[in-house]
Order: C-alpha cells, then sequence, then structure tokens
C-alpha cells in the first residue's frame, strides 16, 4: 500500500468480491502503530462500521501469513467456543492482501470508551480490574491445542541487558527516568545475571521458566487493546493479538496486574488480592508455587520490556517521559511493598 495510506477503490473491490456492500464513507484513520494501522469505514445499504487491520514490517516481530492466520483462528476460538468479548475477524474475507505486498484483515466495529475516557471514571475503576482478571482466567483456562508458532518469545534478560548498557541517549535526555529504571535491574533484578550472548540468556531464560504453565498468551493487554461498555459495568473487548504467542501464563498476568491495579500512583493491595482471586478462579487452576516465588520478578520484566519498546520506538502516541513515568509507578511501588503483596498468607488460598 502506498506510503501506508489505504486506497479507497482497492478497499472498495474487497467489499465487492465478498458482498459486504459498498464503501459509504471515507476512510478514517484510528491508530498509527508500531506494528499496525486501523481504519474505519462504514458500508451501505447497511450503514455497518468496520475496522480494517493493516499489518506493518518492523524491528519488533515477524510478519507472515502464518502467524496472522494463527492470530485470527485463536480470537475465532476464544469468540466462538468461550464466548469471550474478542472482536473475530470477518471470515470472508479472512486475510488479503493490498498489491501483493501488505497483508490485512477485516473486523466488526465494537463501540466502547477507554477506561479515563469519561469524566465519570477518572481512576481505575475494580471493576474494571476484574473484568481484566476475568478476561485472562478464562482465556487461560481452556486453550485450543497447542502447535507451533513462529513469533517469538521475549527474551527478558536480553531486555535488563539492553536496558544497562546500550540506552545511552536516553540516559542522557531523560536522566532522572533512566536512574529510576536502573533501580529496577540493579536493586529489584539483582537474581537475574547480565548476560550478553543470546544464546546464554535463552538457556537461563527457559531454565526459570521451567515448570510453569503455560499457552498462548496475549502478552500486551495495556489500557490502548481495551475498551469498556459506554453504557454498563462491563467488559467490551479486548483488541489486537499481534503479539500473541506461546508463553508462561505468568506473563500474561503479572503484565495486566502491574498496569490493571493502580489507581493514581499507587498499585491497591486490595486490587491486587481481587484481581489474583478472581484470575485464580476462572483460570480453574491454583496458582502454583512456582508462579508465587517469580510473580514479583515477572512484574519488573514485563514492565522493563513495555519500557524498552517504548524507548525504542520511533514514533509515540504521547509523550515517552509521561508513557514510561506510568509504568514505572506500579513497579516502584511493589519494590517498596513486595511482601506486603505476595508474600501475605491472605493472598493464598
Amino acid at each position: 500500500m502506498a506510503n501506508n495510506t489505504i486506497i479507497s477503490n482497492q478497499l472498495a473491490s474487497i467489499l465487492t468480491k465478498y458482498s459486504l456492500g459498498e464503501l459509504a464513507s471515507p476512510i478514517e484513520q484510528l491508530t498509527n502503530g508500531w506494528t499496525n494501522l486501523t481504519f474505519k469505514f462504514h458500508t451501505k445499504p447497511s450503514g455497518e462500521a468496520y475496522i480494517l487491520r493493516q499489518y506493518l514490517p518492523s524491528t519488533f516481530r515477524e510478519i507472515n501469513l502464518e502467524n496472522i492466520q494463527f492470530e485470527l483462528n485463536f480470537i475465532a476460538h476464544l469468540f466462538n467456543q468461550l464466548q469471550l468479548p474478542v472482536a473475530a475477524a470477518i471470515d470472508p474475507p479472512g486475510i488479503f492482501t493490498f498489491d501483493n505486498r501488505t497483508y490485512c484483515a477485516i473486523f466488526p466495529f465494537i463501540r466502547g470508551i477507554k477506561y479515563l475516557d469519561t469524566p465519570q471514571t477518572p481512576t481505575r475503576q475494580l471493576w474494571q480490574t476484574v473484568s481484566i482478571a476475568r478476561f485472562l482466567g478464562r482465556m487461560h483456562s481452556d486453550q485450543p491445542e497447542t502447535k507451533s508458532i513462529t513469533r517469538r518469545s521475549v527474551n527478558f534478560l536480553d531486555v535488563k541487558y539492553e536496558l544497562v548498557f546500550n540506552c545511552d541517549e536516553f540516559q542522557e535526555e531523560y536522566p532522572d527516568l533512566y536512574k529510576r529504571i536502573r533501580v529496577i535491574t540493579d536493586e529489584y533484578l539483582t537474581n537475574i545475571p547480565l548476560i550478553s550472548d543470546k544464546t546464554e540468556q535463552n538457556r537461563y531464560q527457559d531454565e526459570l521458566e521451567k515448570d510453569l504453565p503455560i499457552g498462548y498468551i496475549h502478552a500486551d493487554l495495556h489500557d490502548d487493546n481495551v475498551i469498556f461498555s459506554p453504557t454498563e459495568n462491563k467488559l467490551a473487548a479486548v483488541l489486537d493479538f499481534d503479539d500473541m504467542y506461546i508463553g508462561p501464563f505468568l506473563i500474561d498476568f503479572t503484565m495486566a496486574l502491574c498496569l490493571w491495579c493502580s489507581v493514581g500512583s499507587k498499585l491497591q493491595s486490595d486490587y491486587v488480592k481481587e484481581f489474583l482471586d478472581v484470575y485464580e478462579n476462572e483460570r480453574r487452576m491454583l496458582i502454583t508455587e512456582k508462579e508465587w516465588q517469580l510473580m514479583g520478578t515477572y512484574c519488573y520484566f514485563t514492565v522493563l520490556n513495555q519500557i524498552l519498546f517504548t524507548i525504542e520506538a520511533e514514533n509515540d502516541a504521547k509523550p515517552k517521559e509521561e508513557m514510561i513515568n506510568e509504568l514505572l509507578l506500579p513497579v516502584e511501588f511493589i519494590g517498596k511493598e513486595m511482601k506486603l503483596l505476595f508474600s501475605c498468607d491472605h493472598l493464598k488460598k
């Protein structure tokens, strides 16, 4: 697609080919992401609204037909078998290309709001946190048979190594933020070695994650990938499974815990307890002793991965300083209150 711009007559031909109607409105670009673009359009005579996703080549992950089909099949499983709130792709048309270069898919448009979009929800609400815990628990509880997927997992040891040794420009531009990042890497992750060799990094992480429950994980469950009903206290949809892969469930629920149990600048211990209780019940499997042991470590890892991603990204949805500060606040709180959050008997059944 020339200059990443949707060409109306190309889209019109797709709609005609799959009997989806005619293009009835200008195409509106909704997001300009690092790994995909999303556009909204309407058709006539039905007046239906759709989302067109364009999968972009990226240094962050591999784009290929097999991976995209894997993603769409998994979303269809969540929608059809588990009745979870996701946007399953329209099939047909399934996956198609523009100019034989760029993979695209069409999804139904789901109306919703983000958690800070209205005056009535100025801070995180507990029901929202519980909704995320319930979604993840159900998603992890009943998954299709595990098949190979070529999307690479996150190399957390490499994340730590990159933040320590290869962020000179960021350190110079944001020295105070970088000092806070180094507190996480140097004080809270002292048990994780600094290893430069990728093979050794992977070997260490494989050993670290040995015996953890694994399966398909979303791996990117932040605010921009979740919308809520504008009229009811319920989850409207979890979006954007672009980064899903096979990995420890611990990655999903520690990242969600950090991002969805905060109110203002503090991680709320009552939100954490409710989140873990609901997640564990919906998963229909107790959080294992190994998961409890690594919970704090993986809170740091998942957030540091988001921070490194933000540092390396060329285009930010909002100021980089603001984004990284928001990511640091919950793990800084965890660092100070680890025993309160994860070691108290009242959290364990």
